[in-house]
This record gives structure tokens, C-alpha cells and sequence, in this order.
């Protein structure tokens, strides 16, 4: 949610389906403050989406957990997600086990698609999306501009 009283009013109680994310506050809040975020930052500034404007934006992002609860509740895991689709890939289990959910046909997580052969191709491409995503966070370096793999 983003309260802007200096947006104008055909903009105030407008809905965006744009995929946010909480790093995008502090280069937010940067730019509001008139400041260029640092190099390294991975978020985006939300003003141009508060603004109405319709800039290039992301289409997925990569889910980080790789930490176990002291009380094993949550397992460690990486994943991809998009607009559509939910990948999780429990790093620490052996065998590999895998979790594939189409959010529009199933917000709730519910029914995990992964072993189903109708969905192979889906589960593919985001294992191939997860490995580059893995590569690209593994050479970042502090400091370096982020760029989301192609």
C-alpha cells in the first residue's frame, strides 16, 4: 500500500498487480527523498508505479529461506516466483523434493503440480529460471549493480 497525498486524484485508490517486493522500500524511500539509491541496491523505486506510469518491471523473483527453524517448522529452501507460478526447491532434502503451484488456479497452495506430467514443461523452465537465478546471486559481489537474469 502506498499512501502519496501529493499523487493526483485520479491516481489516489488505485490497484496495481505489479510484483513488489519489501527491498523496494528503501530505494523507494531514496527516491521520494530526491536520493540515488547505491549500486548494489536489488529493489525499485514504487514512485513511477505510483505515479501511473508503466515501467519495465519484474516478472518474477527468487525465494531465499536457507535457514532451519531451531524447531525444524521450516525447512530450507530456494524458489522462483511469478505472476502465475510458485517454485519451491527444498535445498537440503535427498532426495530433491519439489513444490509447483499455479496461483491463479490455486491461491491457496493446495494442490502441488510437480509430479504431474501435464505440468513437466512448467516445472522445467522454472527449475532452469531457479539455476539461473542461483548463478547470478552466487558471482554478485557487494556493491555491483543488480541485474535480474535473463
Amino acid at each position: 500500500i502506498v499512501c502519496d497525498p501529493r499523487l493526483p486524484r485520479a491516481l489516489r485508490g488505485t490497484q496495481r498487480d505489479d510484483m513488489v517486493m519489501n527491498i523496494d522500500l528503501a530505494p523507494t524511500l531514496l527516491d521520494l527523498a530526491g536520493i540515488a539509491a547505491p549500486a548494489g541496491t536489488q529493489g525499485r523505486s514504487l514512485v513511477p508505479l505510483a505515479a501511473g506510469r508503466r515501467p519495465a518491471w519484474r516478472s518474477e523473483w527468487f525465494y531465499e529461506h536457507t535457514f532451519t527453524a531451531a524447531d525444524n517448522s521450516i525447512a530450507a529452501s530456494e524458489g522462483i516466483r511469478t505472476s502465475r507460478w510458485k517454485y519451491i526447491r527444498y535445498i537440503d532434502a535427498d532426495p530433491l523434493y519439489e513444490q509447483l503451484f499455479d496461483l491463479r488456479a490455486d491461491p491457496r497452495e493446495e494442490m502441488n503440480l510437480a509430479g504431474l506430467t501435464a505440468h513437466r514443461r512448467t516445472l522445467e523452465d522454472l527449475r532452469r529460471r531457479w539455476t539461473a537465478w542461483r548463478a547470478g546471486l552466487s558471482q554478485w559481489k557487494l556493491g555491483q549493480r543488480w541485474t535480474d537474469p535473463a
